[in-house]
């Protein structure tokens, strides 16, 4: 039997959040999986309690970091743009989308949502104003961009990507400051 990482544990367990939703998220559902012992579990996690933690952690902090990362990568706002619409394009909506309605019931996995949902808003707005934007309505454009991204994950299953990218390439096509070049990755012009 082959050794699992931690982290196959929380990559394994987005898979389930995306499949069954919180409901299939067990231990036995993550060795079946993964091919491992309930031992194997233990070994990395006292129960799951501490997996949960675990995994809002992976999906707050380490995974949503490391797409904020890539984009402060990019110093240029229209190229921003479109990195941000291809970031957002290849997010884990199905996982996202059982996270969110699984905070519906959970406080800790409430909290991790707001907070992730709060620094990707924040992100947003910020990389509107160095495009140009005031500071109103870079506010204005996040929020409505999070109100698409997260819209979407509820209302659709499996996420229609291509549509939206459709709506997040108007929305930045609707804003004068930012936007060419995320309009160019679906080969739209902008006015």
């Amino acid at each position: 039997m082959a050794r699992v990482s931690r982290t196959a544990y929380l990559e394994s367990a987005m898979e389930i959040l995306a499949d069954s939703g919180s409901e299939g998220l067990t231990v036995a559902e993550l060795c079946t999986r993964l091919g491992v012992t309930k031992g194997s579990f233990y070994h990395h996690f006292s129960g799951m309690s501490d997996l949960v933690t675990a995994l809002l952690r992976f999906w707050g902090e380490e995974r949503n970091q490391q797409l904020i990362a890539s984009s402060l990568a990019e110093p240029d706002p229209d190229v921003r743009a479109g990195r941000l619409i291809g970031i957002a394009l290849e997010l884990p909506h199905a996982a996202e989308a059982a996270l969110r309605a699984w905070g519906r019931s959970n406080p800790q996995v409430r909290a991790a949502v707001e907070r992730v949902d709060s620094v990707r808003e924040q992100h947003l707005y910020e990389s509107a104003v160095l495009a140009g934007a005031t500071e109103r309505a870079g506010r204005l454009h996040a929020r409505m961009a999070m109100a698409i991204l997260v819209g979407t994950q509820q209302r659709e299953h499996p996420v229609d990507v291509e549509s939206l990218g459709a709506m997040l390439t108007e929305l930045a096509g609707q804003t004068p400051w930012w936007g060419r070049e995320g309009a160019a990755l679906f080969g739209e012009r902008t006015a």
